[in-house]
């Protein structure tokens, strides 16, 4: 019979995999859908696709240390509520988007409402043994990226047989559906820890400390994240620059991306099993130096059908570091700061995916869109070093239970 853990880990499995799917149907199109708003010119397009990618994760990088203080006050579940119900109306609305501005401004909303998987992966976190949290944090991710690659796949060809706008309203049915089944199924008991009225006020500086070593890491995190989202917003340029036209483009864009979704979920569920085994700042070398070369043989295709594989290459390594830094993060963060910790977390990643599109916009927009996946490159190598510096200083460091 399976444990509580593993039960609530199926139900969030299929409820982040749904959600996935849902914010993915419109990664293939966002670019194209900007030029149906009305943007013609390519580098307007480069300038407005950029905000697009950044807008969502800046104001989730505002909100989320909120979000993981109320989720270390009121529970883990209400938190996935609210972001899966959240973005499933923000979602739907942009399908009335009238201008490219009024799109922009709904991916700064989605951002600040949603974090599906920032509330779901810290209820992962707390109700999992910690003998097993590489396991399950592991096979979680691999819902993400699941998600993410069939929703990629399946939008390009929803976007060219039923349109942009209809493509945004299933996404947010797919939200919605994904918010009920938290709320039905999914258990928490939840026990917010008991303060004393005679304590003494923290300062910011004590309830940073508070949080454990695990803030060090965070450090990694916005490292990663930069790299990452460095082709957000150009991705689907270069995709249409390859392809010599915009018709077709979003099928194209939906098969490469959905290459790399299949990549994620091979990273996500074979990894689970050596995540337990493995000190994760020697696996962060790894997967950096796969990542470094997949996206410098990218940059130099010149061909469609040669980013299938090599999508499939970067995102079997880049997709890799989220659960190893989130077992790293719950391996050494106190049980009762893991909300907190894993809200600082999230807002790392969006600080990241927010400074990732925007600088890969300047570098396109600079030089060319292939000069991006060779800055990547460079930019995961330098995460070597970084990640060995980090796990040095760790070491050293004492750990709070």
């Amino acid at each position: 019979m399976m444990a509580p853990w593993q039960i609530n880990l199926l139900v969030l499995w299929i409820m982040q995999f749904c959600a996935s799917m849902g914010f993915a149907l419109s990664t293939p199109f966002a670019p194209y859908f900007i030029q149906e708003l009305g943007v013609t010119d390519l580098n307007q397009v480069k300038l407005w696709a950029t905000a697009a990618a950044a807008g969502a994760p800046f104001s989730m990088a505002i909100v989320s240390p909120l979000w993981g203080i109320l989720a270390d006050r009121y529970g883990r579940k209400p938190m996935v509520m609210r972001a899966t119900f959240g973005a499933s109306v923000i979602l739907t609305a942009m399908a009335f988007s009238r201008n490219a501005a009024t799109f922009v401004a709904l991916r700064i909303g989605q951002g600040m409402f949603s974090g599906v998987s920032a509330a779901a992966i810290t209820l992962v976190a707390c109700n999992t043994p910690n003998q097993r949290l590489g396991f399950a944090l592991g096979c979680f991710s691999s819902a993400i990226f699941s998600g993410n690659m069939f929703g990629m796949f399946i939008g390009g060809f929803l976007a060219d047989a039923y349109g942009y706008k209809n493509t945004f309203i299933i996404s947010g049915i797919l939200l919605g559906f994904a918010g009920m089944l938290a709320t039905a199924f999914v258990k928490e008991n939840f026990q917010r820890a008991p303060q004393k009225s005679s304590e003494r006020k923290l300062s910011l500086s004590e309830r940073w400390r508070a949080l454990g070593p695990g803030t060090l890491i965070l450090l990694l995190v916005i490292w990663v994240g930069i790299g990452r989202r460095l082709d957000g917003g150009i991705l689907p340029i270069y995709i249409q620059e390859l392809h010599g036209g915009l018709e077709g483009a979003s099928r194209w864009s939906g098969v490469i991306n959905a290459a790399g979704g299949f990549g994620a979920i091979i990273a996500g569920v074979c990894g689970g099993m050596i995540f337990d085994r493995w000190r994760p700042h020697s696996l962060i070398r790894i997967v950096a130096l796969g990542a470094a070369i997949a996206l410098t043989a990218i940059g130099m295709s010149s061909t469609l059908p040669a980013l299938i594989p090599l999508r499939f290459a970067l995102m079997l390594f880049a997709a890799a570091f989220d659960p190893i830094n989130n077992t790293w993060i719950a391996q050494i963060t106190p049980g009762n700061r893991k909300g907190a910790m894993f809200g600082l977390d999230h807002t790392a990643k969006s600080i990241g995916m927010t400074v990732g599109p925007c600088l890969g916009g300047i570098i396109a927009r600079a030089w060319s869109t292939r000069a991006v996946f060779w800055f990547g490159a460079c930019h995961f190598l330098l995460l070597i070093p970084l990640a060995t510096l980090v796990a040095r200083i760790l070491r050293n460091t004492p750990q709070q239970k």
